[in-house]
Protein backbone atom coordinates (compact mmCIF):
# COMPACT_ATOMS: atom_id res chain seq x y z
CA UNK A 1 0.00 0.00 0.00
CA UNK A 2 1.20 3.34 -1.41
CA UNK A 3 1.18 5.11 1.94
CA UNK A 4 3.50 6.99 4.35
CA UNK A 5 5.01 10.05 6.19
CA UNK A 6 7.22 12.22 7.27
CA UNK A 7 8.24 14.00 10.48
CA UNK A 8 6.01 13.30 14.26
CA UNK A 9 2.50 14.24 13.30
CA UNK A 10 2.63 11.94 10.26
CA UNK A 11 3.95 9.42 12.40
CA UNK A 12 1.21 9.57 14.53
CA UNK A 13 -1.67 9.82 11.97
CA UNK A 14 -0.49 6.92 10.31
CA UNK A 15 0.12 4.79 13.77
CA UNK A 16 -3.20 5.51 14.40
CA UNK A 17 -4.97 4.49 11.19
CA UNK A 18 -3.44 1.52 11.07
CA UNK A 19 -3.50 0.18 14.69
CA UNK A 20 -7.19 0.65 14.13
CA UNK A 21 -6.82 -1.84 11.33
CA UNK A 22 -4.71 -4.25 13.38
CA UNK A 23 -1.54 -3.71 11.86
CA UNK A 24 2.30 -1.60 13.00
CA UNK A 25 3.80 0.57 11.24
CA UNK A 26 7.36 0.77 10.19
CA UNK A 27 9.44 3.50 11.10
CA UNK A 28 12.92 4.44 10.09
CA UNK A 29 14.24 8.06 11.02
CA UNK A 30 11.54 10.71 10.42
CA UNK A 31 9.72 8.43 8.17
CA UNK A 32 6.76 6.34 8.91
CA UNK A 33 5.58 3.37 6.53
CA UNK A 34 3.10 0.44 6.84
CA UNK A 35 5.95 -2.26 5.94
CA UNK A 36 9.57 -2.90 6.41
CA UNK A 37 11.36 -1.66 3.00
CA UNK A 38 11.73 -3.64 -0.19
CA UNK A 39 15.58 -3.22 -0.12
CA UNK A 40 18.21 -1.93 2.90
CA UNK A 41 21.39 -1.31 1.43
CA UNK A 42 24.45 0.78 3.02
CA UNK A 43 21.92 3.47 4.79
CA UNK A 44 19.42 3.24 2.44
CA UNK A 45 16.09 1.78 2.80
CA UNK A 46 13.87 1.91 -0.51
CA UNK A 47 10.51 0.53 -1.14
CA UNK A 48 9.24 0.68 -4.89
CA UNK A 49 5.85 0.95 -5.73
CA UNK A 50 3.66 0.18 -9.00
CA UNK A 51 5.16 -1.83 -11.95
CA UNK A 52 8.59 -0.56 -12.27
CA UNK A 53 10.56 -1.81 -15.44
CA UNK A 54 14.44 -1.74 -15.64
CA UNK A 55 16.07 0.74 -18.90
CA UNK A 56 18.83 -1.62 -18.67
CA UNK A 57 21.13 0.01 -16.51
CA UNK A 58 20.34 -2.26 -13.78
CA UNK A 59 21.01 -5.51 -14.96
CA UNK A 60 24.12 -4.56 -17.15
CA UNK A 61 25.47 -1.89 -14.36
CA UNK A 62 24.27 -3.81 -10.67
CA UNK A 63 23.80 -7.48 -11.24
CA UNK A 64 20.00 -7.92 -11.48
CA UNK A 65 19.08 -12.10 -11.73
CA UNK A 66 17.23 -13.81 -13.54
CA UNK A 67 15.25 -14.76 -9.72
CA UNK A 68 15.76 -11.68 -8.38
CA UNK A 69 13.40 -8.84 -7.51
CA UNK A 70 13.91 -5.59 -8.92
CA UNK A 71 14.41 -3.63 -5.85
CA UNK A 72 17.28 -5.19 -4.59
CA UNK A 73 19.63 -3.94 -7.70
CA UNK A 74 17.97 -1.01 -7.37
CA UNK A 75 18.73 -0.82 -4.01
CA UNK A 76 22.85 -1.35 -5.08
CA UNK A 77 22.47 1.44 -7.39
CA UNK A 78 20.53 3.34 -4.72
CA UNK A 79 23.79 3.04 -2.92
CA UNK A 80 26.11 4.03 -5.48
CA UNK A 81 24.10 6.62 -7.32
CA UNK A 82 21.93 7.91 -4.78
CA UNK A 83 18.84 9.56 -6.08
CA UNK A 84 20.00 9.33 -9.83
CA UNK A 85 19.44 5.91 -9.51
CA UNK A 86 15.82 5.93 -10.26
CA UNK A 87 16.60 7.22 -13.77
CA UNK A 88 17.46 3.80 -14.66
CA UNK A 89 13.74 2.55 -13.95
CA UNK A 90 10.80 3.38 -15.74
CA UNK A 91 7.20 2.05 -16.25
CA UNK A 92 4.53 3.01 -13.54
CA UNK A 93 6.55 3.55 -10.59
CA UNK A 94 7.11 5.48 -7.07
CA UNK A 95 9.65 5.46 -4.99
CA UNK A 96 10.44 6.00 -1.39
CA UNK A 97 13.95 6.62 -0.57
CA UNK A 98 15.17 6.83 3.08
CA UNK A 99 19.60 7.86 3.62
CA UNK A 100 19.63 6.46 7.35
CA UNK A 101 23.25 8.94 8.29
CA UNK A 102 21.57 11.74 6.93
CA UNK A 103 17.84 10.81 7.69
CA UNK A 104 16.12 12.60 4.76
CA UNK A 105 13.44 10.93 2.87
CA UNK A 106 13.38 10.96 -1.82
CA UNK A 107 9.19 10.39 -2.82
CA UNK A 108 9.32 10.01 -5.99
CA UNK A 109 6.94 9.88 -9.58
CA UNK A 110 7.78 8.06 -12.67
CA UNK A 111 8.91 10.38 -15.80
CA UNK A 112 5.32 10.39 -17.47
CA UNK A 113 3.17 10.42 -14.61
CA UNK A 114 1.40 7.12 -14.40
CA UNK A 115 1.54 6.32 -10.91
CA UNK A 116 -0.89 9.25 -9.08
CA UNK A 117 1.11 10.42 -5.83
CA UNK A 118 -0.61 12.96 -3.50
CA UNK A 119 0.53 14.75 -0.50
CA UNK A 120 -0.33 17.25 2.77
CA UNK A 121 1.67 19.03 4.87
CA UNK A 122 0.65 18.23 8.26
CA UNK A 123 2.40 19.74 11.72
CA UNK A 124 6.32 19.26 10.77
CA UNK A 125 6.12 17.18 8.33
CA UNK A 126 4.16 15.19 5.67
CA UNK A 127 1.60 12.67 4.73
CA UNK A 128 1.74 11.12 1.39
CA UNK A 129 -0.05 8.30 -0.08
CA UNK A 130 -1.13 6.76 -3.91
CA UNK A 131 -4.77 8.85 -4.10
CA UNK A 132 -6.74 12.11 -1.87
CA UNK A 133 -9.33 8.65 -0.65
CA UNK A 134 -6.11 7.65 1.42
CA UNK A 135 -5.02 10.87 2.66
CA UNK A 136 -8.83 12.13 3.79
CA UNK A 137 -9.01 9.15 5.62
CA UNK A 138 -5.85 9.62 8.03
CA UNK A 139 -6.54 13.13 8.18
CA UNK A 140 -8.81 14.93 11.43
CA UNK A 141 -10.80 17.28 9.13
CA UNK A 142 -11.61 17.21 5.71
CA UNK A 143 -10.18 19.84 3.75
CA UNK A 144 -12.19 22.18 1.75
CA UNK A 145 -12.58 21.98 -2.16
CA UNK A 146 -9.93 24.13 -3.78
CA UNK A 147 -12.24 26.74 -5.73
CA UNK A 148 -9.46 27.96 -8.34
CA UNK A 149 -9.04 23.57 -9.22
CA UNK A 150 -12.86 23.34 -9.11
CA UNK A 151 -13.35 26.18 -11.44
CA UNK A 152 -10.45 25.09 -14.12
CA UNK A 153 -11.78 21.26 -13.71
CA UNK A 154 -15.04 22.22 -15.02
CA UNK A 155 -14.29 24.14 -17.68
CA UNK A 156 -11.71 22.11 -19.35
CA UNK A 157 -10.88 19.01 -16.75
CA UNK A 158 -7.67 20.19 -16.15
CA UNK A 159 -6.28 20.93 -12.41
CA UNK A 160 -3.70 23.64 -11.93
CA UNK A 161 -0.01 21.75 -11.97
CA UNK A 162 0.80 20.17 -8.48
CA UNK A 163 -2.78 20.94 -7.00
CA UNK A 164 -6.19 18.65 -6.62
CA UNK A 165 -9.59 19.30 -5.84
CA UNK A 166 -8.98 20.01 -1.96
CA UNK A 167 -7.47 22.88 -0.58
CA UNK A 168 -3.90 21.43 0.26
CA UNK A 169 -3.75 18.05 -0.76
CA UNK A 170 -1.24 18.59 -3.60
CA UNK A 171 -0.53 16.24 -6.79
CA UNK A 172 3.42 15.51 -7.12
CA UNK A 173 3.84 16.05 -10.53
CA UNK A 174 4.85 13.90 -13.82
CA UNK A 175 9.21 13.63 -13.55
CA UNK A 176 9.55 15.22 -9.92
CA UNK A 177 10.40 14.26 -6.61
CA UNK A 178 9.64 15.91 -2.97
CA UNK A 179 12.87 16.00 -0.59
CA UNK A 180 12.00 15.89 2.70
CA UNK A 181 14.26 16.43 5.81
CA UNK A 182 15.11 18.42 9.01
CA UNK A 183 14.57 22.08 7.11
CA UNK A 184 11.15 21.24 5.53
CA UNK A 185 9.96 19.56 2.12
CA UNK A 186 9.96 20.57 -1.48
CA UNK A 187 9.37 19.70 -4.82
CA UNK A 188 11.90 19.61 -7.50
CA UNK A 189 12.44 18.05 -11.11
CA UNK A 190 13.94 14.95 -10.98
CA UNK A 191 13.67 14.30 -15.33
CA UNK A 192 14.07 16.40 -18.16
CA UNK A 193 13.05 14.67 -21.44
CA UNK A 194 15.94 16.33 -23.70
CA UNK A 195 15.99 16.60 -27.56
CA UNK A 196 17.67 14.08 -29.61
CA UNK A 197 17.47 15.40 -32.91
CA UNK A 198 15.19 13.61 -35.31
CA UNK A 199 15.58 10.40 -37.48
CA UNK A 200 16.97 10.49 -40.94
CA UNK A 201 15.70 8.01 -43.93
CA UNK A 202 12.88 7.51 -46.01
CA UNK A 203 9.18 7.80 -45.73
CA UNK A 204 9.17 4.06 -46.16
CA UNK A 205 12.32 3.56 -43.40
CA UNK A 206 10.54 5.46 -41.11
CA UNK A 207 7.14 4.08 -41.26
CA UNK A 208 9.34 0.41 -41.01
CA UNK A 209 11.03 1.95 -37.45
CA UNK A 210 7.73 3.16 -36.35
CA UNK A 211 5.77 0.17 -36.47
CA UNK A 212 8.72 -1.26 -35.32
CA UNK A 213 8.45 0.66 -32.11
CA UNK A 214 4.84 0.57 -31.40
CA UNK A 215 4.92 -3.18 -31.19
CA UNK A 216 7.40 -3.71 -29.09
CA UNK A 217 5.45 -1.11 -26.30
CA UNK A 218 2.70 -3.94 -27.32
CA UNK A 219 4.80 -6.32 -26.12
CA UNK A 220 6.35 -4.93 -23.51
CA UNK A 221 2.73 -4.36 -21.66
CA UNK A 222 1.77 -7.63 -21.67
CA UNK A 223 4.76 -8.83 -19.05
CA UNK A 224 3.36 -10.64 -16.60
CA UNK A 225 -0.17 -11.58 -18.88
CA UNK A 226 -1.55 -15.07 -19.91
CA UNK A 227 -4.83 -13.78 -20.96
CA UNK A 228 -4.22 -10.52 -22.66
CA UNK A 229 -7.02 -8.75 -24.29
CA UNK A 230 -7.44 -5.33 -26.57
CA UNK A 231 -10.21 -2.98 -26.34
CA UNK A 232 -11.03 -2.52 -29.64
CA UNK A 233 -12.58 -0.03 -31.52
CA UNK A 234 -13.11 0.84 -35.25
CA UNK A 235 -10.11 3.43 -34.76
CA UNK A 236 -6.27 3.11 -35.95
CA UNK A 237 -4.90 2.79 -32.75
CA UNK A 238 -6.55 0.22 -31.19
CA UNK A 239 -6.15 -1.60 -34.44
CA UNK A 240 -2.60 -0.88 -33.86
CA UNK A 241 -2.35 -2.96 -30.78
CA UNK A 242 -4.36 -5.52 -32.07
CA UNK A 243 -2.07 -6.33 -34.52
CA UNK A 244 0.87 -5.98 -32.13
CA UNK A 245 -0.66 -8.27 -29.66
CA UNK A 246 -1.52 -10.81 -32.81
CA UNK A 247 2.48 -10.73 -33.39
CA UNK A 248 2.73 -11.37 -30.13
CA UNK A 249 3.89 -14.92 -28.27
CA UNK A 250 0.54 -14.84 -26.81
CA UNK A 251 -1.27 -14.80 -30.30
CA UNK A 252 -1.91 -18.93 -29.83
CA UNK A 253 -5.55 -18.41 -28.73
CA UNK A 254 -4.81 -16.79 -25.36
CA UNK A 255 -5.39 -13.39 -26.63
CA UNK A 256 -8.56 -11.93 -27.51
CA UNK A 257 -10.68 -8.47 -28.96
CA UNK A 258 -13.42 -6.89 -26.85
CA UNK A 259 -15.60 -4.17 -28.25
CA UNK A 260 -18.62 -2.50 -27.23
CA UNK A 261 -21.30 -2.54 -29.92
CA UNK A 262 -24.11 0.28 -29.85
CA UNK A 263 -26.65 -0.43 -32.09
CA UNK A 264 -28.68 2.48 -31.01
CA UNK A 265 -26.67 5.06 -32.21
CA UNK A 266 -25.35 4.90 -35.83
CA UNK A 267 -22.77 7.66 -35.33
CA UNK A 268 -20.99 5.67 -32.52
CA UNK A 269 -21.18 2.43 -33.50
CA UNK A 270 -18.40 0.82 -35.77
CA UNK A 271 -18.93 -3.12 -34.95
CA UNK A 272 -18.26 -3.82 -38.99
CA UNK A 273 -14.49 -2.01 -38.48
CA UNK A 274 -14.12 -4.11 -35.31
CA UNK A 275 -15.02 -7.01 -37.19
CA UNK A 276 -12.92 -6.40 -40.01
CA UNK A 277 -9.66 -5.52 -37.15
CA UNK A 278 -10.38 -9.17 -35.50
CA UNK A 279 -10.93 -10.81 -38.55
CA UNK A 280 -7.15 -9.47 -39.74
CA UNK A 281 -5.46 -9.91 -36.94
CA UNK A 282 -7.13 -13.37 -35.89
CA UNK A 283 -7.83 -12.38 -32.80
CA UNK A 284 -11.14 -14.11 -31.28
CA UNK A 285 -13.80 -11.03 -30.95
CA UNK A 286 -16.23 -11.02 -27.98
CA UNK A 287 -19.17 -8.07 -28.57
CA UNK A 288 -20.96 -6.76 -25.75
CA UNK A 289 -23.60 -4.73 -26.41
CA UNK A 290 -24.28 -1.59 -25.02
CA UNK A 291 -27.91 -1.44 -22.95
CA UNK A 292 -29.75 2.05 -23.68
CA UNK A 293 -31.16 1.80 -20.25
CA UNK A 294 -27.95 1.89 -18.08
CA UNK A 295 -28.02 4.58 -15.89
CA UNK A 296 -24.64 7.21 -16.38
CA UNK A 297 -25.16 8.50 -13.10
CA UNK A 298 -25.37 5.09 -11.25
CA UNK A 299 -21.47 4.23 -11.59
CA UNK A 300 -20.54 8.47 -11.33
CA UNK A 301 -22.07 8.29 -7.60
CA UNK A 302 -20.60 5.03 -6.55
CA UNK A 303 -17.09 6.38 -7.71
CA UNK A 304 -17.75 9.71 -5.52
CA UNK A 305 -18.85 7.93 -2.99
CA UNK A 306 -15.43 5.13 -3.07
CA UNK A 307 -13.19 7.56 -3.91
CA UNK A 308 -14.01 10.75 -2.67
CA UNK A 309 -13.42 12.62 -6.28
CA UNK A 310 -15.62 12.95 -9.47
CA UNK A 311 -15.08 10.58 -12.20
CA UNK A 312 -12.19 11.71 -15.19
CA UNK A 313 -14.68 10.74 -16.99
CA UNK A 314 -18.70 10.59 -18.35
CA UNK A 315 -18.09 7.16 -20.27
CA UNK A 316 -17.85 4.59 -17.00
CA UNK A 317 -21.16 3.44 -17.82
CA UNK A 318 -20.12 2.87 -21.21
CA UNK A 319 -17.64 0.02 -20.38
CA UNK A 320 -18.72 -1.56 -17.27
CA UNK A 321 -20.51 -4.51 -19.28
CA UNK A 322 -17.52 -4.71 -21.34
CA UNK A 323 -15.27 -4.93 -18.26
CA UNK A 324 -17.82 -7.17 -16.31
CA UNK A 325 -17.37 -9.89 -19.51
CA UNK A 326 -13.15 -9.52 -19.74
CA UNK A 327 -13.71 -10.92 -15.65
CA UNK A 328 -16.05 -13.85 -16.87
CA UNK A 329 -13.98 -14.53 -19.93
CA UNK A 330 -10.80 -15.14 -17.53
CA UNK A 331 -8.51 -11.82 -18.81
CA UNK A 332 -6.21 -10.70 -16.72
CA UNK A 333 -4.93 -7.73 -18.77
CA UNK A 334 -6.35 -5.34 -21.06
CA UNK A 335 -4.55 -3.04 -23.61
CA UNK A 336 -6.03 0.33 -25.30
CA UNK A 337 -5.13 2.70 -27.65
CA UNK A 338 -5.25 5.75 -25.58
CA UNK A 339 -3.14 8.09 -26.96
CA UNK A 340 -2.37 7.33 -30.17
CA UNK A 341 -3.70 10.79 -31.59
CA UNK A 342 -0.88 12.71 -29.92
CA UNK A 343 1.87 9.94 -30.08
CA UNK A 344 1.28 9.91 -33.60
CA UNK A 345 -0.12 12.85 -35.18
CA UNK A 346 1.29 16.11 -36.35
CA UNK A 347 3.43 19.04 -34.89
CA UNK A 348 1.44 21.71 -36.41
CA UNK A 349 3.88 24.16 -34.24
CA UNK A 350 6.69 23.28 -36.72
CA UNK A 351 5.24 25.80 -38.34
CA UNK A 352 6.06 28.24 -35.51
CA UNK A 353 10.22 26.97 -35.87
CA UNK A 354 10.06 27.79 -39.95
CA UNK A 355 9.15 31.75 -39.38
CA UNK A 356 11.41 31.64 -35.98
CA UNK A 357 14.07 30.75 -38.56
CA UNK A 358 13.00 32.84 -41.28
CA UNK A 359 11.90 30.47 -43.75
CA UNK A 360 8.46 32.35 -44.64
CA UNK A 361 8.10 30.57 -47.38
CA UNK A 362 8.03 27.06 -46.17
CA UNK A 363 6.06 28.04 -43.42
CA UNK A 364 3.52 28.98 -45.79
CA UNK A 365 3.65 26.22 -48.00
CA UNK A 366 3.08 24.26 -44.66
CA UNK A 367 -0.28 25.26 -43.89
CA UNK A 368 -1.50 23.02 -47.23
CA UNK A 369 -0.31 20.28 -45.33
CA UNK A 370 -2.43 20.12 -41.98
CA UNK A 371 -4.77 16.88 -42.04
CA UNK A 372 -8.28 17.40 -42.84
CA UNK A 373 -7.94 21.05 -45.16
CA UNK A 374 -7.88 19.04 -48.25
CA UNK A 375 -5.74 19.09 -51.67
CA UNK A 376 -7.30 22.93 -52.26
CA UNK A 377 -7.64 24.36 -48.54
CA UNK A 378 -8.61 28.62 -49.31
CA UNK A 379 -6.31 31.56 -48.01
CA UNK A 380 -8.81 32.40 -45.34
CA UNK A 381 -7.96 28.59 -44.08
CA UNK A 382 -4.09 28.92 -44.72
CA UNK A 383 -3.78 32.55 -42.79
CA UNK A 384 -5.86 30.88 -39.67
CA UNK A 385 -3.24 27.96 -39.62
CA UNK A 386 -0.39 30.36 -40.17
CA UNK A 387 -1.33 32.64 -36.92
CA UNK A 388 -2.49 29.69 -34.70
CA UNK A 389 0.82 27.40 -35.54
CA UNK A 390 3.41 29.95 -36.50
CA UNK A 391 2.79 33.47 -34.89
CA UNK A 392 1.05 32.26 -31.59
CA UNK A 393 3.31 30.11 -30.28
CA UNK A 394 6.25 33.01 -30.59
CA UNK A 395 4.27 35.44 -28.47
CA UNK A 396 5.32 35.75 -25.31
CA UNK A 397 3.69 33.57 -22.36
CA UNK A 398 2.33 36.36 -20.93
CA UNK A 399 0.03 36.79 -24.31
CA UNK A 400 -0.47 33.77 -24.80
CA UNK A 401 -2.42 33.52 -21.71
CA UNK A 402 -4.46 36.13 -22.41
CA UNK A 403 -5.40 34.89 -25.27
CA UNK A 404 -6.30 31.78 -23.27
CA UNK A 405 -8.78 33.98 -20.94
CA UNK A 406 -10.67 34.74 -23.96
CA UNK A 407 -13.29 32.36 -23.38
CA UNK A 408 -12.46 31.95 -19.67
CA UNK A 409 -14.60 34.66 -17.71
CA UNK A 410 -16.39 36.17 -20.64
CA UNK A 411 -20.03 36.37 -20.40
CA UNK A 412 -20.64 32.77 -22.02
CA UNK A 413 -18.36 30.88 -19.65
CA UNK A 414 -19.25 29.66 -16.42
CA UNK A 415 -15.94 30.92 -14.43
CA UNK A 416 -16.38 34.32 -12.71
CA UNK A 417 -13.89 37.03 -14.61
CA UNK A 418 -11.89 37.36 -11.35
CA UNK A 419 -11.43 33.72 -11.21
CA UNK A 420 -10.51 33.25 -14.82
CA UNK A 421 -8.03 35.45 -14.18
CA UNK A 422 -6.35 34.18 -11.35
CA UNK A 423 -6.37 30.46 -13.43
CA UNK A 424 -4.59 32.22 -15.87
CA UNK A 425 -2.04 33.72 -13.40
CA UNK A 426 -1.00 29.90 -11.95
CA UNK A 427 -0.72 28.62 -15.90
CA UNK A 428 2.13 26.46 -15.43
CA UNK A 429 2.25 25.06 -19.36
CA UNK A 430 5.39 26.53 -19.98
CA UNK A 431 7.60 23.48 -21.98
CA UNK A 432 10.00 22.62 -19.49
CA UNK A 433 11.62 19.75 -21.19
CA UNK A 434 14.94 21.10 -22.80
CA UNK A 435 15.96 23.27 -24.80
CA UNK A 436 14.74 21.89 -28.25
CA UNK A 437 12.74 23.38 -31.21
CA UNK A 438 9.06 24.52 -30.47
CA UNK A 439 7.54 22.02 -32.34
CA UNK A 440 9.23 19.36 -30.27
CA UNK A 441 8.02 21.07 -26.93
CA UNK A 442 4.69 21.41 -27.71
CA UNK A 443 4.45 17.55 -28.30
CA UNK A 444 6.31 16.96 -25.34
CA UNK A 445 4.14 19.20 -23.03
CA UNK A 446 0.98 17.08 -24.93
CA UNK A 447 2.19 13.66 -24.48
CA UNK A 448 3.15 14.41 -20.83
CA UNK A 449 2.41 17.43 -19.07
CA UNK A 450 -1.39 17.84 -20.10
CA UNK A 451 -1.70 14.16 -19.73
CA UNK A 452 -0.66 15.09 -15.86
CA UNK A 453 -3.03 17.96 -15.61
CA UNK A 454 -5.89 16.06 -16.86
CA UNK A 455 -4.93 13.38 -14.04
CA UNK A 456 -5.32 10.21 -16.36
CA UNK A 457 -2.52 8.12 -14.26
CA UNK A 458 -4.72 8.40 -10.96
CA UNK A 459 -7.79 7.58 -12.76
CA UNK A 460 -7.04 4.52 -14.81
CA UNK A 461 -5.37 3.66 -11.74
CA UNK A 462 -9.13 3.99 -10.05
CA UNK A 463 -10.48 2.17 -12.73
CA UNK A 464 -7.66 -0.91 -12.38
CA UNK A 465 -9.23 -0.77 -8.63
CA UNK A 466 -12.67 -0.60 -9.89
CA UNK A 467 -12.76 -3.32 -11.69
CA UNK A 468 -9.98 -5.76 -10.89
CA UNK A 469 -8.32 -6.19 -13.95
CA UNK A 470 -4.90 -4.57 -15.36
CA UNK A 471 -5.02 -1.85 -17.89
CA UNK A 472 -1.70 -1.01 -19.71
CA UNK A 473 -1.39 2.18 -22.32
CA UNK A 474 1.37 1.44 -24.35
CA UNK A 475 0.91 4.68 -26.46
CA UNK A 476 0.54 6.87 -23.22
CA UNK A 477 3.06 5.30 -20.71
CA UNK A 478 5.33 3.93 -22.53
CA UNK A 479 9.13 6.33 -22.40
CA UNK A 480 11.04 4.31 -25.49
CA UNK A 481 8.00 4.71 -27.44
CA UNK A 482 7.57 8.06 -27.00
CA UNK A 483 11.04 9.13 -27.40
CA UNK A 484 11.32 7.28 -31.19
CA UNK A 485 8.45 9.14 -32.32
CA UNK A 486 9.71 12.41 -30.82
CA UNK A 487 12.32 11.36 -33.07
CA UNK A 488 10.45 11.27 -36.16
CA UNK A 489 11.10 14.23 -38.17
CA UNK A 490 7.77 16.76 -38.01
CA UNK A 491 7.35 17.27 -42.00
CA UNK A 492 7.14 13.70 -42.55
CA UNK A 493 3.23 13.95 -41.12
CA UNK A 494 2.38 16.71 -43.18
CA UNK A 495 -0.15 15.48 -44.80
CA UNK A 496 -3.53 17.26 -46.35
CA UNK A 497 -6.02 14.77 -46.03
CA UNK A 498 -4.69 11.95 -43.61
CA UNK A 499 -3.86 12.27 -40.30
CA UNK A 500 -0.81 9.75 -38.83
CA UNK A 501 0.14 9.67 -42.03
CA UNK A 502 3.41 7.50 -40.95
CA UNK A 503 1.64 4.89 -38.92
CA UNK A 504 -1.10 4.50 -41.54
CA UNK A 505 1.66 3.52 -43.90
CA UNK A 506 3.23 1.10 -41.69
CA UNK A 507 0.28 -0.84 -41.19
CA UNK A 508 -0.57 -1.58 -44.35
CA UNK A 509 -1.12 -5.19 -44.79
CA UNK A 510 -1.13 -5.22 -40.92
CA UNK A 511 -4.84 -4.16 -40.56
CA UNK A 512 -7.91 -4.16 -42.90
CA UNK A 513 -7.03 -1.38 -44.62
CA UNK A 514 -10.67 0.22 -44.92
CA UNK A 515 -10.01 0.80 -41.38
CA UNK A 516 -6.23 2.42 -42.49
CA UNK A 517 -7.25 4.35 -44.66
CA UNK A 518 -10.59 6.05 -42.76
CA UNK A 519 -9.94 9.22 -41.58
CA UNK A 520 -13.52 10.12 -40.00
CA UNK A 521 -13.38 9.16 -35.84
CA UNK A 522 -16.68 8.10 -33.96
CA UNK A 523 -17.12 9.70 -30.51
CA UNK A 524 -19.42 9.29 -27.82
CA UNK A 525 -20.44 12.63 -27.32
CA UNK A 526 -24.31 11.45 -28.56
CA UNK A 527 -24.15 8.64 -25.60
CA UNK A 528 -23.02 10.77 -22.95
CA UNK A 529 -26.00 13.55 -23.99
CA UNK A 530 -28.64 10.71 -24.13
CA UNK A 531 -27.21 9.70 -20.87
CA UNK A 532 -27.45 12.74 -19.52
CA UNK A 533 -31.16 13.25 -20.67
CA UNK A 534 -32.08 10.02 -19.31
CA UNK A 535 -30.60 10.76 -16.25
CA UNK A 536 -31.67 14.77 -16.19
CA UNK A 537 -33.50 14.07 -12.66
CA UNK A 538 -30.25 13.52 -10.70
CA UNK A 539 -28.12 15.51 -12.73
CA UNK A 540 -29.32 18.74 -14.04
CA UNK A 541 -32.43 19.28 -12.01
CA UNK A 542 -30.28 19.50 -9.08
CA UNK A 543 -28.76 22.61 -10.75
CA UNK A 544 -31.61 24.41 -10.63
CA UNK A 545 -32.10 24.64 -7.14
CA UNK A 546 -30.96 28.19 -5.08
CA UNK A 547 -29.18 26.36 -3.01
CA UNK A 548 -26.81 24.09 -5.55
CA UNK A 549 -23.45 23.77 -3.68
CA UNK A 550 -22.28 24.46 -6.71
CA UNK A 551 -23.56 28.28 -7.32
CA UNK A 552 -21.18 29.18 -5.20
CA UNK A 553 -18.27 28.65 -7.27
CA UNK A 554 -19.60 29.27 -10.56
CA UNK A 555 -21.24 32.04 -12.83
CA UNK A 556 -24.73 31.74 -12.02
CA UNK A 557 -26.02 33.46 -15.11
CA UNK A 558 -23.95 31.80 -17.63
CA UNK A 559 -25.34 28.42 -15.79
CA UNK A 560 -28.56 29.20 -15.71
CA UNK A 561 -28.39 30.00 -19.77
CA UNK A 562 -26.69 26.18 -19.64
CA UNK A 563 -29.61 24.13 -17.92
CA UNK A 564 -32.66 26.40 -19.40
CA UNK A 565 -31.47 24.90 -22.98
CA UNK A 566 -34.17 22.04 -23.58
CA UNK A 567 -32.83 18.26 -23.67
CA UNK A 568 -33.30 18.01 -27.34
CA UNK A 569 -31.13 21.17 -28.22
CA UNK A 570 -28.38 20.32 -26.40
CA UNK A 571 -25.43 20.72 -28.80
CA UNK A 572 -23.14 17.67 -29.07
CA UNK A 573 -20.23 19.59 -27.94
CA UNK A 574 -21.47 20.66 -25.01
CA UNK A 575 -21.97 17.73 -23.43
CA UNK A 576 -18.93 17.12 -21.80
CA UNK A 577 -19.05 20.11 -20.02
CA UNK A 578 -22.30 20.10 -19.31
CA UNK A 579 -21.91 16.67 -17.50
CA UNK A 580 -18.84 17.91 -15.54
CA UNK A 581 -21.20 20.72 -14.39
CA UNK A 582 -23.43 18.26 -13.02
CA UNK A 583 -21.20 16.22 -11.58
CA UNK A 584 -19.08 18.49 -9.81
CA UNK A 585 -22.26 19.55 -8.18
CA UNK A 586 -22.86 15.93 -7.18
CA UNK A 587 -19.24 16.05 -5.51
CA UNK A 588 -19.95 19.26 -3.45
CA UNK A 589 -23.30 17.81 -2.23
CA UNK A 590 -21.32 14.58 -0.70
CA UNK A 591 -18.60 16.97 0.93
CA UNK A 592 -21.26 18.92 2.83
Amino acid sequence: MLVGGWGAYAAELLDRAFTNRGRNVHRVGNLTMPAAPDALVDGWSCWLFGEPRDRGGLAESFGLKANEDLASAFGRALAELSADACGLLCGRFAVVAHHYGRDDCLLVRDQLGAQPLVFTRVGDGVLFSEHERDLLEMLPRTPSPDRLALLQWVENGLVPAGRTLYEGLHSLRAGHRLHMDQHGSRSERWWRLQFAGVDAGSEGMLADALRAAAYSAVSRALTGSERPAVKLSGGLDSACVAAGLAASELADGRALALAGTFADHPATDESHLIEATARHTRLTLEQIPFDPSSSMLAPAVEHIVRWRLPPATPNLFLWRPLMARARELGVDLILDGEGGDELFGLAPVFIADMLRSGRLRAAWSLTRGVPGVGHDPGGRTRVRLLRDFGLRPLMPRVVQRRLEMRHSGSPNSIVPPADAAALAGLASRGWGHGDGPLWWRSQVECMIDDRDLLGMGAHFRREDVDEAIDRRHPFLYDLQLIEAALRLPPQALFDPVRDRPLLRDALAGEIPDEVRTRHRKSYFTTVVLAGIRADEAGLIEPLRRTDAPIRAYVATSALERKIAISPDRRLIQEAAALWRVAIINRWLASLA
